[in-house]
């Protein structure tokens, strides 16, 4: 049985016409969710790209076994169990985050992470970065932030396009020998938004150009946006969403004969609760994502909760490949859950002080920050916009439990995880990406 692994980066569901947007954002998408099981109530562990995927890839929590600053030997790759059992691997994508510096490579046999940046004007960048010095190099570094701050120019790309990612997955699959595992991970609905131009399908005469600037704008004072300026932000990232849903379905129908899940790592905030992109917070803008499962007998809408650490499990469970003692999520095919429990914390995952941790059930939301000591609480079937916090009006002793006991299973698996050096030129592209 072949097996597929699509996730997108920073896409939230409720942006998705198959999950009721008004806009039609993903129409091959839809069609694919009308012939596939559909899941309504899949939630993310964590609000970023980093302490994420630790559930995605290794069915555990970003907070667990020293934090999500590196994979450690203790939380397995699903391509690791997989290879081990006679699949041929494989794994694209461009975020720096997911790295084989991280441990994203483990288990695979075909593994393209684009660790260099991708273009020409990075490659300046680079060079500047490690060849000059003194007031030559920062008059470069200053040419580049002014240009792409003021002009609205994107200095070098951050990230290898869908189209591009598609075609290098497609070309693998060709020759790869069977059975296989792929994973491919989308960047484009990540900021900064600039859709071909030919997806560009919202809004009126947006351009590339007005989304960096945009993008610029809103990281350095939200503030200032108007309610045009939010509105051609989100056009530009629904365009975006249009472009990557036209990858997904080439690459879908292009594998078959493939059992296949598409999801999102986390989704992203337009000031809904005072903040933009995905800033380690648990409301449902930040945490809801979609979840497809393809290629498999008969189709279906399921409501039931699903944590993205039940995907490799449930992964694993279709190719008879047993799971390995360490994964925490279950199949999301034959049970269902109580609560999907979220954290994120400072210092890469190992400073509890700071952290925020989440429970959700079906009709519930509580929020823990301990850093700036409040607690949240909500009813999601009278507030699904978490407006009213209803901590200390309403009984939350459950939620209050599972956080407790949450962590303590972080202090009693809080093994120290192998730090990573980044050097100038990661450094760079985390920063244009929003991650610094």
């Amino acid at each position: 049985m072949n097996l597929a692994l699509v996730t997108v980066d920073s896409l939230r569901a409720d942006h998705m016409s198959c999950y009721g947007y008004e806009r039609e954002t993903t129409p091959n998408i839809d069609d694919l969710a009308s012939r596939s099981h559909q899941f309504t109530n899949a939630f993310s562990h964590a609000c970023a790209t980093r302490p994420s995927f630790p559930s995605i890839m290794t069915s555990t929590h970003g907070l667990l076994y020293g934090g999500f600053d590196h994979l450690s030997n203790k939380q397995v790759p699903i391509a690791e169990p997989l290879s081990e059992n006679g699949y041929s691997t494989g794994g694209f994508h461009s975020n720096p985050y997911l790295s084989s510096k991280f441990g994203y490579g483990r288990g695979f046999d075909t593994f393209s992470d684009l660790e260099e940046d991708p273009s020409k004007l990075a490659s300046l960048r680079r060079y500047v970065s490690n060849n000059l010095s003194g007031p030559i190099h920062d008059f470069f570094s200053w040419a580049h932030e002014k240009t792409e701050k003021h002009t609205g120019i994107d200095v070098g790309s951050y990230y290898q396009n869908a189209t591009e990612l598609t075609d290098e997955a497609l070309e693998w699959v060709e020759t790869a020998e069977e059975p296989w595992f792929l994973w491919v991970h989308y960047m484009d609905p990540h900021h900064p938004y600039v859709p071909p131009e030919e997806h560009q399908v919202f809004g009126e005469d947006l351009s590339q150009r007005r989304g960096v600037r945009l993008r610029q704008q809103v990281l350095d004072n939200p503030d200032s946006l108007t309610k045009d300026d939010w509105d051609d932000l989100i056009a530009l990232y629904d365009s975006e969403i249009r472009y990557t849903d036209a990858q997904i379905s080439r690459l879908i129908n292009g594998i078959r004969n493939a059992t296949w899940i598409v999801t999102a790592d986390h989704g992203e905030e337009f000031y809904e609760h005072e903040n933009f992109g995905h800033k380690n917070r648990f409301y449902e803008e930040h945490i809801h994502v979609p979840l497809l499962l393809g290629g498999t007998e008969g189709n279906d809408v399921h409501d039931q909760l699903v944590g993205l650490n039940d995907v490799p499990t449930t992964l694993l469970s279709i190719a008879g490949v047993d799971a390995p003692d360490t994964y925490r999520g279950q199949d999301f095919r034959e049970s269902s859950r109580d609560q999907v429990l979220g954290g994120w914390a400072g210092n890469k995952g190992t400073d509890l002080d700071s952290a925020r941790l989440m429970t959700r059930t079906d009709d519930e939301k509580y929020i823990r920050d301990i850093a700036a000591g409040t607690e949240e609480l909500y009813d999601l079937t009278t507030d699904s916009d978490e407006q009213v916090n209803l901590y200390g009006k309403c009984d939350a002793d459950e939620h209050l439990q599972a956080v407790d006991d949450f962590v303590e299973a972080i202090k009693h698996d809080s093994t120290a995880s192998d730090r990573v050096e980044i050097g100038d030129d990661l450094n760079n592209r985390l920063e244009h990406l929003g991650y610094k």
